[in-house]
């Protein structure tokens, strides 16, 4: 039976595992960051639509352009779901996670890149966090639609499940519905601190607690972009990219 891949660690995400899908393709809400890398040949779609009269690219779709590796083994995940019945999706999850470290309990990002691309998909994972009491998943996501009529549906979430709303999507006028909280994109962190929000470095602000909070854009954007201009200015105050102990200077 072939599984589903699962990867642990990044630079940013230190004893955690994660597990993705094809950025964009399995994107539905997507909105200001829309961007697609080919499945061959990781030539990068831009279909990004303002959001608060900003875009910029997906992170995780110019990591999937730049490495094909990372590519295939999103697509190898995304095929092995497709067609495929809510019970048939969780017994695949389940033996996917089965032959992981995970088994022993842990910490799961579901999607650093990708989302959750249908209802069935998203109630899917919501089973599977039965199965595993000893695991802390967490996601951030824009399909919030589906977030929302699960909530509508079962009162709730799993308790070991922990969603963050990313803003900059279609569905935003949804997030305040879910009294879930959420995470929106900044060019710089004097827009963070003037709303209050912390920005988060390490996945910690997402892993727990309920207040929204903020992210610091990152990655590579069009050149000539705004996006692009204030990824230049971040690096001036020292910001390189999101690791585990990265820092980004404040005035």
């Amino acid at each position: 039976m072939a599984l589903l891949k699962f990867t642990f660690e990044n630079a940013k995400l230190k004893g955690i595992w994660h597990y993705s899908l094809p950025s964009g393709h399995t994107c539905p809400g997507a909105k200001s960051c829309l961007t697609f890398a080919h499945r061959e040949t990781g030539k990068v779609t831009d279909k990004q639509t303002p959001v608060d009269g900003k875009t910029f690219r997906c992170y995780a779709a110019m990591d999937e352009a730049r490495r094909p590796n990372v590519r295939k083994t999103r697509w190898d995940n995304f095929d092995l779901l497709k067609g495929k019945t809510i019970s048939q999706i969780v017994d695949l999850i389940v033996s996917s996670i089965k032959e992981t470290g995970l088994k022993r309990g842990g910490t799961l990002r579901v999607h650093i890149g990708g989302d959750y691309f249908s209802q069935i998909y998203f109630n899917a994972w919501m089973k599977v966090a039965s199965f595993f009491p000893n695991i802390v998943f967490y996601s951030y996501t824009k399909s919030i639609k589906f977030l929302l009529e699960y909530i509508t549906a079962y009162g709730g979430l799993p308790k070991n499940f922990v969603f963050t709303c990313s803003r900059g999507g279609k569905y935003d006028n949804l997030i305040p519905s879910t009294m879930v909280k959420s995470a929106k994109v900044f060019f710089s962190t004097d827009e963070a601190k003037a709303l209050g929000l912390d920005i988060d470095h390490t996945d910690d602000l997402a892993i727990s607690g309920s207040d929204d909070f903020a992210l610091v854009i990152h990655g590579s954007q069009p050149a000539g972009s705004e996006a692009s201009k204030a990824l230049s200015a971040n690096k001036k105050k020292g910001f390189t990219g999101y690791n585990n102990s990265a820092t980004l200077a404040t005035a």
